[in-house]
């Protein structure tokens, strides 16, 4: 994510105290976050097969921000969304099929879902009865689900979805309505608004949409478009397909009166982009360098981790950009033609090795989606022919007063300017420290190490220490943990 209207080192708009933990109603902080890249926990011991008691998965990972989001006692393979949207009460009819493994031999097991009227569950396509406690939604089947054996869970719903206030007057959580469009804005928790899941970044999914819409209207999705059909009431379904694993929260449908535009980067890999007609011209102007930034990144951070990418512009001032994987959103508001959002494009891009590819092990983590999204708005500058990485990171530093430490910003300050550019500056002192080969050996070696799955800053720092073989721990203590800001390095 990035604040749309910003400068580099200096948000002119910044988003204000998100994502408290009261306004989440999750439960108090575990000692011990997730560690792995999937969600495992339960509430008895594992004998080993569905003979004899199951067991009931955790309702949540134990993250140390949100420790209700996700789920244990299972992954998710795949998420199958087949959702109408009814424009004239705001609200969707919907059916979510998810092909999960249980880690563990299970009676029971939950489900995210905020809102929502759950109309019916099956497992395996046997009725399975259930109930909802808040976000939590109990599915108990008919029978114990076997340990490491893949089932199917089909759940029934709708209604209107409602974001959640995460404690910021910029944007709430969730699937998001501008009249007769929709557009979903999920960092962190939203995605449990309009689909149920594991909502928690440590349990990744491919995904398939199929979303019908008005006939006047268009629906685009994450991933790639593989049928558009034209339905006897006159209505229209857009099918979308994504095949690299995704976190839930980066799962994403955009609704309205939209132009859908291809290209080709250098690389070749294919550009897609969506915008109301009016913005069209200006949107083309705003969104032509990204063919080269795929280029410069790869050159830097290695292949491009997906199959498609671009942008969708909604006709709404949002006054903030996010990464939704291969699809990153934009208001209205960034569109001018005049190029002023060309670092939050790139910033949105890299994202999709730093944040999508490799995505935070807990949300105390969201440094590493920021900071190298930050790094990586300096890295363009200077491969574009502007100021070199260290006179952008001297810049900034010139103009940080961040007294919270970008590895621990709490969950008031999940979004504020410490994790973007403090997050930045720790990686330009890591840079320093390692030297530019080592550095930019990291940061291909981040992802053949990572993509796919998640990784934490201690991962980093024993990267970091492995490639250079120094000691990093005082740097990271400094710039990652400390609350002053350092002195410049070097």
């Amino acid at each position: 994510m990035r604040p749309a209207l910003a400068v580099v080192g200096c948000a002119l708009l910044a988003l204000s105290a998100a994502c408290r933990e009261s306004d989440l109603t999750l439960a108090t902080p575990d000692p011990t976050p997730p560690t792995s890249t999937s969600s495992t926990t339960t509430t008895a011991a594992d004998d080993g097969g569905a003979g004899g008691r199951g067991e009931v998965g955790d309702p949540g990972v134990g993250d140390p921000y949100f420790p209700g989001l996700g789920n244990g006692g299972y992954d998710v393979v795949s998420y199958h969304i087949d959702l109408d949207w009814l424009p004239s009460g705001a609200a969707i009819d919907a059916t979510t099929t998810i092909e999960l493994t249980p880690t563990a031999p299970l009676d029971a097991f939950h489900l995210d879902l905020e809102g929502l009227e759950v109309r019916g569950v099956e497992v395996d396509d046997v009725a399975a009865t259930w109930e909802r406690d808040g976000r939590e939604l109990l599915v108990d089947p008919a029978d114990v689900l076997a340990r490491g054996e893949p089932v199917t869970v089909t759940v029934s719903y709708g209604g209107v979805p409602q974001p959640l206030s995460l404690g910021s007057a910029i944007f709430g959580a969730g699937w998001q309505t501008d009249g007769r469009g929709a557009y979903v804005v999920s960092e962190p928790a939203g995605a449990a608004t309009w689909f149920p899941g594991n909502d928690h970044p440590t349990d990744k999914a491919t995904f398939s949409f199929e979303v019908t819409v008005p006939g006047d209207l268009t629906a685009v999705a994450n991933g790639v478009l593989v049928e558009e059909r034209d339905e006897p009431d006159g209505r229209r379904t857009f099918r979308w397909e994504s095949d690299d694993p995704m976190a839930t929260y980066l799962a994403s449908v955009v609704i309205g009166d939209l132009v859908v535009e291809e290209r080709t980067a250098p690389t070749g890999l294919p550009l897609r982009d969506a915008y109301p007609p009016e913005l069209a011209e200006l949107a083309r102007l705003d969104f032509a360098p990204a063919g080269d930034m795929v280029a410069t990144f790869e050159d830097w951070f290695g292949p491009y981790p997906f199959e498609v990418y671009g942008h969708v512009v909604v006709d709404e001032p949002l006054g903030f950009a996010l990464e939704n994987q291969t699809l990153s959103l934009f208001g209205s508001d960034s569109v001018t033609g005049a190029g002023v959002i060309e670092h939050v494009v790139a910033h949105e891009l890299a994202h999709q090795w730093f944040g999508n590819s490799v995505s935070p092990a807990t949300w105390k983590d969201i440094w590493l989606n920021e900071g190298f999204a930050t790094y990586a708005e300096w890295i363009w500058q200077q491969e574009a022919g502007g100021p070199s990485i260290a006179d952008s990171a001297r810049a900034a530093h010139r103009s940080a007063d961040y007294g919270v430490p970008p590895g621990d910003p709490g969950t008031e300050e999940l979004f504020q300017p410490t994790v973007y550019v403090r997050g930045g500056l720790a990686l330009h002192a890591l840079s320093v420290a390692m030297g530019d080969d080592a550095f930019r050996q990291l940061l291909r070696e981040w992802q053949r190490r990572f993509a796919g799955s998640t990784a934490s800053t201690a991962d980093l720092l024993a990267l970091g220490e492995e490639l250079s073989g120094r000691d990093l721990d005082q740097l990271f203590d400094d710039w990652v943990h400390g609350a002053a800001l350092p002195p410049f390095p070097g």
